[in-house]
């Protein structure tokens, strides 16, 4: 017992210094959008407690305060919670993904993005991801491609010790699965000399969008944020975790979405990726690797 608390606590203290878990003051931010397929969230508060809980589709909401707050997820804390009312909302970029089907998705070009510029006088892009992003420029769809498809999904499955084969990557393909996480919602973007934290509203358990069944059969959610594509000086990443906190909030639109706030991080100096699930699951076993999954990806 003794040596399995050491464990977790040593991988607790890893991901501690690598993710910058406590909470300072964000840089301030200008906001650009910039394409047509966007819907802009807002937090409201419909019980007149005083804390906004759910989400509504309003476009004139201003994107500053959609985007204001935090929501710092401790890796080796589950069911961390954020603070009542933050974040304000988000911003979903290229909201019409989940209507196409996989051939128009393939053929799909578009993209809406947001421009984020600091005070410090760095800047990024947060944009939605199209087919060429998922399957590289030939549009390799297959199972087991090099791309990032098959990366993404294998890791998210990894994340919950489920063996990927064709026959889940296949049904997650053809069931409009990469539409699904190709229109990030960005809830905030905070810069603290230099350290980015993305917000990303989404579901707090996303077994149904990852598995097509909302299955019983795993006693802790399965979480997976939508992939953001990040720009900043000439380098492309892209920004996804498998880890979320309870948001408090969720969208009035049918799909009880915005109940998880995703959190992935990078610096804009030098951008590193936390450890691998595999690093850490022979830190602290199966068991802590469920408690310390979080996850931020790179290309």
């Amino acid at each position: 017992m003794k040596s399995n608390l050491n464990k977790l606590l040593f991988g607790a203290s890893i991901i501690a210094s690598v993710t910058g878990l406590a909470t300072a003051p964000a840089a301030a931010t200008t906001f650009t959008l910039s394409g047509a397929d966007i819907i802009k969230y807002e937090a409201i508060d419909t019980n007149n407690d005083g804390i906004p809980d759910t989400t509504v589709a309003n476009p004139n909401a201003d994107i500053n305060a959609l985007l204001q707050g935090n929501c710092s997820v401790p890796a080796y804390e589950p069911q961390y919670q954020c603070q009542p009312g933050e974040p304000g909302g988000n911003l979903e970029l290229f909201a019409s993904s989940e209507q196409l089907n996989l051939n128009q998705f393939l053929a799909h070009q578009d993209v809406t993005s947001l421009d984020a510029t600091f005070d410090d006088g760095r800047s990024m892009t947060l944009s939605s991801l199209t087919a060429v992003d998922w399957f590289g420029e030939d549009l390799n769809t297959g199972y087991g491609a090099n791309t990032l498809a098959n990366r993404w999904f294998n890791d998210a499955l990894s994340a919950y010790g489920i063996a990927n084969s064709p026959l889940l990557y296949n049904l997650f393909l053809n069931s409009g699965g990469f539409q699904r996480f190709s229109d990030a919602n960005i809830s905030y973007v905070n810069n603290d000399n230099g350290t980015v934290d993305i917000g990303l509203a989404g579901h707090y358990d996303a077994r149904q969008m990852l598995l097509g069944v909302s299955s019983t059969q795993f006693e802790i959610p399965l979480q997976a944020s939508e992939v953001v594509k990040v720009t900043h000086n000439g380098r492309t990443t892209y920004a996804y975790t498998f880890s979320a906190a309870i948001s408090t909030l969720s969208s009035n639109d049918g799909t009880r979405s915005h109940t998880g706030v995703y959190d992935p991080q990078f610096t804009l100096d030098d951008p590193v990726d936390v450890p691998e699930p595999s690093i850490l699951l022979g830190l602290i076993g199966v068991g802590g690797l469920v408690a310390a999954k979080r996850q931020s990806k790179k290309s």
